[in-house]
């Protein structure tokens, strides 16, 4: 005979019911609707802030363990699935006009939210006796809804920031470079590392044709970032709203980070 009690059985299979809908009915949000001029951003903060309060009322509900009456069990779980569903769909009709950046930062946020919200439900209702994990649970779901707020607002503004981003690698790869061939500043190593020091490359490492090398790959590397900065600067200050040419410009930075980034590496001399 089972130790829960016939209420706690009942609650806990509602429950795996609202944790496997919420995890199929997530998939929708692979698949945009791009609803014409899309839904605005601040619906789905909306959304995810009645997910927020739907889950503290699932942790006020069951904080003393699943055996509570089933009428209130039942429109608690309820209530908290329809936000849950109420949230996705807002998400995915946000999606699918505003570009892949935006889509994507999005639909991962989402989806974070989306396992937070199964995860509590089914923490909840895993046992007649209180949960010592509910509450740790419920934070991951106020996280989860902290992380969608902090979302930029729009495609323009989502690849804005991946361009700063781009930016930034590319400039540390030029500071990187640049600091060769400046050992004399740093011929006291790490002392209180000598291991992690091992592992860094010291101007004595390199021949004087490799230096030769690495100087003229810093000196593109500079030149590099002042032309990343001034296409990337005007974008970002800009207001620009063209969502697919600025994917591509998005595109076009990373490839060249890439490529950046390899000139980076081949610069040091093999390992043994």
């Amino acid at each position: 005979e089972s130790d829960m009690g016939s209420a706690a059985e009942a609650n806990k299979d509602k429950a795996a019911a609202v944790v496997s809908a919420i995890a199929s009915q997530s998939a929708a949000l692979d698949e945009p609707l791009e609803v014409p001029g899309g839904t605005p951003f601040g619906q789905v903060c909306d959304a995810a802030a009645a997910v927020e309060l739907g889950a503290t009322k699932i942790q006020m509900i069951f904080a003393d363990g699943a055996d509570v009456p089933e009428d209130a069990a039942g429109s608690a779980l309820e209530a908290f699935h329809m936000n849950v569903i109420t949230f996705i769909a807002y998400c995915q009709s946000a999606m699918g006009t505003q570009g892949k950046t935006f889509d994507a930062g999005l639909r991962d946020a989402a989806k974070v939210l989306c396992k937070s919200a199964g995860r509590l439900v089914a923490t909840a209702t895993e046992s007649a006796e209180p949960s010592g994990s509910l509450r740790a649970v419920l934070g991951e779901c106020w996280e989860a809804v902290k992380d969608i707020k902090k979302l930029p607002k729009d495609g323009r503004v989502a690849i804005s920031k991946a361009l700063m981003r781009s930016a930034t690698f590319i400039k540390d790869t030029s500071t990187e470079l640049s600091e060769l061939g400046e050992g004399a500043q740093d011929e006291g190593g790490n002392p209180e590392n000598p291991d992690e020091d091992d592992l860094r490359f010291h101007d004595e490492d390199f021949t004087a044709e490799e230096m030769r090398v690495a100087r003229a790959c810093a000196e593109f590397a500079s030149a590099s970032f002042e032309f990343v900065r001034k296409i990337v600067a005007p974008i970002v200050r800009g207001s620009a709203s063209d969502v697919d040419a600025l994917e591509r410009a998005l595109d076009s930075s990373k490839k060249f980070q890439v490529c950046l980034e390899d000139v980076g590496a081949g610069v040091y001399p093999p390992q043994d």
